[in-house]
């Protein structure tokens, strides 16, 4: 199966659209979140597939509830990088369930499963 994007979003600082402020982007394709820390100097890519994804959390301080801003915290089983952090997304429960809906649908691609100890 060929690897297609289902959203691009990324970190609202304020409202402001600037190359000069340190951003973050993201990408969700069928198989992987992808991300892309702009800095003035520096630049870092990383990626999770979404088949490796347990837990999606959001959080919100009043202020970002307001302008329905919030990070989406990531829980995986990636070894490299197993808990992550998507900073500021604008409609942060809305994009994790839609997150969320892809991991379940490349776990189901992958014949991946989880159990969990009751």
């Amino acid at each position: 199966m060929a690897e297609e994007t289902l959203l691009d979003f990324e970190m609202d600082m304020f409202g402001i659209k600037s190359d000069r402020i340190p951003r973050e982007y993201y990408t969700l394709t069928n198989e992987r979140l992808k991300t892309r820390k702009q800095g003035i100097m520096t630049k870092t890519l990383s990626d999770i597939e979404l088949y490796k994804i347990k837990d999606l959390t959001v959080t919100q301080k009043m202020s970002e509830k307001l302008r329905n801003i919030g990070d989406i915290e990531v829980l995986s089983s990636d070894e490299s990088d197993p808990k992550f952090v998507l900073k500021k997304v604008k409609d942060p429960h809305n994009i994790r369930e839609k997150i969320r809906s892809a991991a379940k649908e490349a776990r189901k691609a992958e014949g991946v499963s989880y159990r969990q100890d009751v």
